[in-house]
């Protein structure tokens, strides 16, 4: 990968991105300047998890551009999701932290920049919603048969001791965990977006349960951990410090109202559009569920086809509504 090429030093760059292209300049072959990045991004990265003042947009670009400059030559060993989903989250993360270190005076706090954590958002949302559709595109006959669960847990590439007692779980609640978990990822996602708060809170912890559940049953490196940090956008200061909001007057406004049957409503079509589309049966003789895909291929694309640009539309919507809060603050 940095095979010399006779180019110089900023066509090298141009070429593959990575600090890497320095290392003959410092008297260090290839093998020494990949583990002083490693040494470097651990040092650094554990020193704004500790303190404070390194939380700070100069050290994530830091850390974002010695990952970069890894991905750059780790091939396979880093062609993985959640590489690619660090990087973008890593320069994400460059937007939203402060920057104080350049700064002589301290300054006081300052609540984060809305628009920038709608990027953060934003790129949760594409994560659950794809991560949901790739499973019906792939034409996998396990995902559309609703049995996919009934094999992973034993075929997976690291399954924790808690995989072996999911594996065990009757045939029919394995469809079911199926069925929520396009549910999770396909339906509720689009609550990301919603003004009203509790229904945030509620796609935060539909998201934040599937991938606990995902961690206890199978390791996915950094993966899962990343995500749940995701998750964190949807959330208010309110609410991460345990402070409750005043209670509601009586009788109750009609902003108030509204949003009680918004929520409500939301519930209900998301209960009603799950049972329509798996077939959701109880049986009650054998105290039991059942489930089935009730759509077909075609018909999934067409419905792809038909929401894909609303759900950018609503997105741009949000966005455009965060730019206009944060030009009147």
């Amino acid at each position: 990968m940095l095979r010399l090429t006779g180019k110089g030093f900023w066509e090298q760059l141009q070429d593959s991105p990575t600090l890497l292209w320095l290392g003959p300049r410092l008297g260090l072959d290839t093998e020494q300047g990949v583990e002083l990045l490693c040494l470097l991004g651990v040092l650094l990265s554990f020193g704004a998890l500790i303190l404070e003042p390194l939380r700070d947009s100069l050290v994530f670009l830091g850390l974002w551009i010695l990952y970069l400059s890894l991905y750059q030559v780790g091939q396979v060993f880093l062609y993985f999701q959640w590489d690619s989903l660090l990087l973008e989250a890593g320069f994400l993360g460059v937007l939203v932290a402060p920057l104080h270190l350049l700064k002589w005076r301290s300054t006081a706090w300052r609540a984060h920049d809305g628009v920038t954590f709608w990027l953060v958002r934003w790129l949760l949302f594409r994560l659950m919603f794809a991560s949901g559709v790739v499973k019906l595109t792939s034409r996998c006959p396990t995902w559309w048969g609703l049995t996919a669960l009934t094999y992973h847990y034993e075929t997976q590439c690291i399954p924790t001791p808690a995989a072996w007692f999911a594996h065990q779980l009757p045939v029919w609640f394995q469809k079911l965990s199926v069925v929520a978990t396009y549910a999770i990822e396909i339906a509720i996602p689009a609550l990301f977006f919603v003004p009203v708060r509790r229904l945030r809170l509620f796609a935060f912890y539909c998201q934040i349960l599937l991938q606990v559940l995902i961690v206890l049953t199978g390791n996915y490196n950094f993966f899962n951990l990343l995500t749940v940090t995701l998750c964190f956008s949807l959330l208010d200061d309110d609410h991460i410090r345990g402070r409750k909001k005043a209670g509601a007057a009586w009788p109750p406004r009609l902003l108030t109202v509204l949003t009680v049957l918004a929520e409500l409503g939301t519930y209900g079509l998301l209960f009603y559009w799950t049972a329509c589309h798996f077939g959701l049966k109880a049986n009650w003789e054998k105290k039991l569920i059942d489930s089935k895909t009730a759509f077909t291929y075609h018909e999934f694309i067409q419905w792809l086809k038909m929401v894909t640009l609303p759900l950018a539309g609503f997105g741009l919507l949000s966005l455009l509504w965060e730019i206009l809060q944060a030009g009147y603050r």
